[in-house]
């Protein structure tokens, strides 16, 4: 029940000296150092009540070796960690603590929510002994799967976030294949600008790192986009993954350093939004790097992917081993390239905690309905389309609205376009479109273009201008919540 503890003191016995986790404030945390530190938090967590298969939430955390030390040492005590996100509210963490019935919350004071009775301590003070706590003293117990590490929230980026759990042993076999895939090797390093308490940190940079003896970047989530270009450079990272619109900061701001030199990232990675192919060009172009496509989820891992050293401008990607894809046509519309996408494996998460619905809707027996259209191309490739709520039925057939967003960006006066179906349960041509105006051009002006463009395509609705556009934590869009205040607002429910 430990793999993922066992395999980093593997190599910390091999590799003791290994720089494991680094930070962009200079501070580097050796492989046998940060082992050291994990078991330190694994006698803290025992000698405060923690036993095999507890829970214990975490919030507030610095992204620093730390919070690494940390996860591993929940792993060595058998005991499952939640992350609360930074925009819970008092009925989030009510609701996560109705769900997981933690036995202990790890954090700063500032972050402990009035009304929890949850007991607190510092991260640091773990490392501290302590008098042992009585065995009534721990609240009751609940039954989750054995070796159960971790339980995730989806983004929310769709709907309201979901807890997603997983246990170390298929998600260790998980990861083994992702590393295999993308041909990581104890030579790498990988740059993180997420926070640690997402899947996009911990499964793509975190994990992934440290189960192959890697060096672990943490950057600063908030930091803006010059100064992450420039450490992308001085750290000399090979490995990262970003959202599309972290990609479009990094190619702005090379325009004040055009002599920033990223040759040594030779994984460059985007997945969890569509990236468009005038995005992948322009990468190439201004930063000097090949974007690869990735696909996975919170709930199954990573699926898919194309390391091919090329501008993937077509952005096809295939079946990561173990991994079967398959694409489920729309009812109505019977085309072999283009459906719902269904993907099949042997090691995923065990699904969300406590919501029948949405596991019935999503975990099918094997099968596992991700909620995203992709085309299949000629070579047998897949392309991610984006979510089937979000599909369009324009003049020349259906339409997702990734490239309805394309288009937008491409043909009209707009610098960002996030654009909504106002039908989730059927296609219609009725839309929403929240824009933020191209530098110089009125917010009139971006809108009356869109409209053109909306009716040119047989669509109807109705387009905002937005200062800014609203994200969630992890950085995507925000279209949960543009769904909730303005879909409704405009009568379009």
């Amino acid at each position: 029940m430990t793999a993922l503890y066992q395999a980093v003191r593997d190599i910390a016995r091999r590799r003791p000296t290994a720089i494991a986790v680094e930070t962009t404030t200079g501070e580097r945390t050796p492989y046998a150092e940060l082992l050291a530190a994990a078991d330190r938090v694994a006698e803290g967590l025992r000698g405060r009540g923690v036993a095999e298969g507890h829970v214990v939430f975490c919030s507030g955390l610095a992204n620093d070796a730390s919070y690494i030390a940390f996860l591993l040492g929940v792993c060595a005590a058998g005991a499952a960690y939640v992350p609360l996100l930074a925009d819970f509210d008092a009925a989030a963490v009510a609701r996560a603590v109705r769900l997981t019935r933690p036995v202990l919350w790890i954090g700063p004071e500032n972050h402990h929510h009035a009304g929890v009775t949850v007991p607190r301590v510092e991260l640091a003070d773990l490392s501290v002994p302590s008098a042992p706590v009585p065995a009534d003293a721990a609240p009751p117990e609940r039954a989750f799967a054995p070796g159960t590490f971790r339980m995730l929230w989806t983004s929310g980026s769709t709907k309201a976030p979901k807890l997603v759990t997983w246990r170390q042993e298929p998600f260790v076999r998980e990861r083994r294949r992702w590393i295999a895939h993308i041909e990581a090797t104890e030579d790498d390093a990988f740059f993180c600008r997420h926070t640690l308490d997402v899947a996009h940190a911990t499964d793509l940079h975190a994990f992934a790192a440290l189960l192959v003896g890697a060096r672990l970047v943490l950057a600063d989530p908030d930091a803006e986009p010059a100064t992450l270009l420039a450490q992308l450079a001085a750290t000399g990272a090979t490995y990262t993954s970003m959202l599309p619109n972290h990609y479009k900061e990094l190619i702005a701001a090379a325009g004040q350093r055009p002599s920033t030199d990223l040759s040594r990232l030779r994984r460059p990675m985007c997945g969890g939004a569509y990236a468009s192919p005038a995005l992948i060009a322009s990468a190439d172009e201004v930063l000097g790097i090949r974007i690869r496509h990735i696909y996975g989820s919170t709930e199954f891992g990573l699926a898919l992917g194309n390391m091919a050293d090329e501008v993937q401008t077509i952005g096809g990607i295939h079946e990561v081993a173990g991994v079967r894809a398959r694409l489920e046509p729309f009812a109505g519309h019977d085309r072999d390239d283009l459906g719902s996408l269904v993907l099949t494996s042997d090691c995923t998460s065990d699904g969300y905690l406590d919501d029948d619905e949405a596991n019935a809707a999503t975990f099918r027996g094997p099968d596992f309905w991700t909620g995203d259209v992709a085309q299949r191309l000629d070579d047998g490739r897949f392309r991610v389309l984006g979510r089937v709520t979000d599909m369009l039925m324009a003049t020349g057939g259906p339409l997702p609205t990734p490239f309805l967003d394309e288009l937008i960006v491409r043909d009209c006066p707009v610098a960002e376009s996030v654009s909504l179906a106002a039908d989730t349960d059927s296609l219609t041509n009725r839309v929403l479109v929240v824009l933020r105006a191209a530098p110089g051009t009125s917010d009139d002006e971006a809108v009356g273009a869109v409209d053109k463009l909306l009716a040119s395509h047989g669509l109807t609705g109705a387009v905002l201008a937005f200062v800014r556009i609203p994200r969630t934590v992890v950085g995507k869009a925000d279209r949960a919540l543009l769904r909730r205040r303005y879909l409704t607002a405009l009568s379009f429910s």
